[in-house]
C-alpha cells in the first residue's frame, strides 16, 4: 500500500476553487517570471500550503485559496552533505538570506532572532526538525537550493500563515531531497508541530492540520486523541441557495508576548485550573495520571476519566429527555458533554476564584501548585474565572458535535434545505457569545465587524483565531454576498482604516471556500 503523502498535481484547475483560479494564475505566472529574474533559471516545482478558517471550535477548520507558495530550483552536489539555501521573498518586507545546514547535524542550523531575516526562521526549523525523520542516505546528499516565495494569507491575522510557512517548507525540503515518498502526511504534519515550537510559537496542531488535509468543500474534524486524524466533513449541498464563507481581518494586532500574561496565556492557565478542580472534587485525578501527559490537564481529560470511573452516571444521564434528545441528535459524546455541563453548574463556583481557595481546591499548596499552574506561562491575575472557562470548552465542544453532525445528517439525507445552513450559522452565532461572554477573548473591533455582517445579510459570524484581534469568519449566502462586502467596507474599513487601497483591501477582506491542502505543482 502506498503512503498518504503530499500530492504532486499537474493543473492549477486541482488547486484552487473556479472563483479563485483566475487571479491565482496571474500569480503564478509573475512568480515563475520573478524567480527566472532573480535565480537565472526556471524552478523545477512550486511547494504550497494554504492558511486555514476556523468554522467553529479549536478542531473544526477549513483550509482557504490564500496560501503560501514556494518556487523552488535544486542543485544537487551528491555526497557533499551540505545544503545551501538562498531564500527570497516577493515582498520586499523580507529581506533575502543564505545560509547552510549539514544534514547529518541538526544543530547546524542556527537561528536569528533580530533583524529582517527572522522570517528565514520558519524554514530553518522545518529542516531543524526534519532531519532526525529522513533516511541516512537522503542526508548524505547536498547542494544548493534556491527559494522564492509568495504568500498570500496575511501574517498576524489568525489565519495560520506561520503553520503554511513551516509546511511549506516542510515540503520545499522533502520534495528537493527526493524525500517526499518517504514521510507520510501525518508524520510531516507531526514534525511541523513540533517544529513550529522552536520559533516560540506554542501551536496546539489544528493549524498544520487544515493545511495538509484540507479538502475542497469540506471541513476537517481534527482529533489528537489517541493521535493525530482529519477526518474531512462535507459541507451540505443546497442547489437553492448558495452559501461562501467570508473572512474580515478587524486589524486589530493582539501582541502575545505583550498581552498574553493577562489574555491569551492566563486563559489556557484557568482551563487547566479549571481541569485540576474538577478531577478533585469528583474524584478522578487518580485515573487522569495513568493518560499521557499532553492530555491530562484538559477539561476532555476529566469529562472521559468520569465517565470511565462512574459509568453508572452515564446511564442515569440517560434517563433525562434533554440527554436523549442529545444523544439521537449529536451522539453519545455531544450527551456526555451535555453532562458535563451540569457538573460544572454543581462544581465550580460562578465568581472568580484567588490563589488561596484554589489551592485548596486543587489540593496543591505553594511550590507544587506554582509548578503545576503558573511556571509555564507568564500569568498576571488576581481571580482566576473557572467556571466561565469549562462553560465555554464543554459548551464549544457540543457545538462543534452538532455542526458535524448536522453536516453528516444532512449529506447522508440528501437535505438540501436551506434551513440546515440556518441551523449552522446559528451555531456559529452562539460560537461568538460563547467567546465574547464566556471565554472572554473576543474585543470590540471583531464585535463590530461580526454586528455589521450578520445586519447585512450573514447568518452566521464569529471569530477565528485565539481572539482579542485579527479575524471574523461568517456564513453568507452568495446573493447576501455583495451586501456584506459593501457594508463591511463601508461601515468599518472606511471608517477605521481609510488609507487601504483596493489591493490591501482584498487581503483583509474576501470571500472563500473551503479549499484543497498542501501540495506541490
Amino acid at each position: 500500500m502506498s503512503k498518504d503523502v503530499v500530492p504532486l498535481l499537474h493543473s492549477l484547475d486541482e488547486v484552487y476553487s473556479p472563483s479563485a483560479r483566475k487571479e491565482e494564475k496571474n500569480r503564478w505566472n509573475n512568480l515563475y517570471e520573478e524567480f527566472q529574474a532573480r535565480f537565472q533559471r526556471k524552478p523545477s516545482f512550486v511547494a504550497r500550503a494554504p492558511g486555514r478558517v476556523n468554522l467553529i471550535g479549536d478542531v473544526f477548520p477549513a483550509a482557504i485559496d490564500k496560501d503560501i507558495l514556494m518556487a523552488t530550483a535544486y542543485q544537487p552536489d551528491k555526497g557533499s552533505g551540505t545544503l545551501a539555501i538562498y531564500l527570497q521573498n516577493v515582498s520586499d518586507r523580507f529581506a533575502a538570506t543564505e545560509f547552510q545546514c549539514e544534514l547529518q547535524k541538526a544543530e547546524s542550523v542556527k537561528l536569528i532572532h533580530q533583524g529582517d531575516t527572522r522570517w528565514a526562521n520558519y524554514f530553518k526549523v522545518a529542516i531543524k526538525g526534519l532531519l532526525p525523520h529522513l533516511p541516512s542516505n537522503v542526508k548524505e546528499k547536498g547542494g544548493t537550493l534556491n527559494v522564492l516565495v509568495d504568500g498570500s494569507v496575511p501574517p498576524e491575522s489568525s489565519l495560520s500563515s506561520s503553520a503554511a510557512m513551516t509546511t511549506c517548507s516542510s515540503i520545499v525540503v522533502l520534495n528537493a531531497l527526493g524525500a517526499r515518498e518517504h514521510i507520510p502526511r501525518k508524520e510531516m504534519t507531526e514534525v511541523t508541530i513540533e517544529s513550529e515550537r522552536l520559533v516560540g510559537v506554542n501551536s496546539g496542531g489544528m493549524d498544520q492540520a487544515a493545511s495538509v488535509f484540507g479538502v475542497p468543500d469540506h471541513a476537517l474534524f481534527v482529533s489528537f486523541v489517541p493521535t493525530l486524524s482529519a477526518e474531512p466533513i462535507q459541507l451540505p449541498c443546497c442547489e437553492d441557495e448558495a452559501y461562501t464563507f467570508v473572512i474580515s481581518n478587524t486589524l486589530k494586532v493582539s501582541d502575545k508576548k505583550v498581552s498574553g500574561p493577562f489574555q491569551y496565556n492566563l486563559r489556557v492557565v484557568e482551563t487547566r485550573l479549571a481541569a485540576a478542580v474538577l478531577a478533585v472534587a469528583l474524584n478522578v485525578d487518580a485515573n487522569i495520571q495513568a493518560l499521557k501527559p499532553s492530555y491530562r490537564n484538559t477539561l476532555r481529560a476529566v469529562a472521559d476519566a468520569y465517565y470511565s470511573t462512574y459509568p453508572d452516571s452515564w446511564h442515569a444521564l440517560l434517563q433525562d429527555a434533554r440527554i436523549r434528545d442529545v444523544y439521537e441528535e449529536s451522539g453519545k459524546e455531544a450527551a456526555q458533554l451535555e453532562g458535563m455541563l451540569r457538573v460544572v453548574e454543581e462544581h465550580l463556583p460562578k465568581n472568580g476564584m484567588n490563589r488561596a481557595q484554589l489551592e485548596v481546591a486543587t489540593q496543591l499548596y505553594g511550590e507544587a501548585f506554582h509548578e503545576a499552574f503558573l511556571s509555564a506561562f507568564p500569568v498576571q491575575a488576581d481571580l482566576f474565572y473557572l467556571y466561565k472557562r469549562a462553560k465555554h470548552v464543554y459548551s464549544e465542544a457540543r457545538r462543534v458535535l452538532d455542526f458535524k453532525a448536522l453536516c453528516t445528517r444532512a449529506n447522508a439525507q440528501q437535505n438540501e434545505s436551506p434551513d440546515v445552513y440556518k441551523q449552522l450559522g446559528s451555531l456559529m452565532n452562539r460560537s461568538h457569545e460563547s467567546l465574547r461572554t464566556l471565554y472572554e477573548c473576543s474585543c470590540a473591533e471583531l464585535d463590530t465587524v461580526v454586528d455589521i455582517a450578520r445586519k447585512h445579510g450573514s447568518i452566521g459570524s464569529r471569530l477565528t483565531g485565539a481572539g482579542w484581534g485579527g479575524c471574523a469568519v461568517h456564513l453568507v449566502p452568495r446573493n447576501k454576498l455583495g451586501s456584506v462586502l459593501d457594508a463591511l467596507h463601508r461601515d468599518y474599513y472606511t471608517l477605521h482604516y481609510p488609507e487601504l487601497d483596493q489591493t490591501q483591501l482584498n487581503d483583509v477582506l474576501f470571500a472563500t471556500e473551503p479549499a484543497r491542502g498542501a501540495c506541490i505543482v
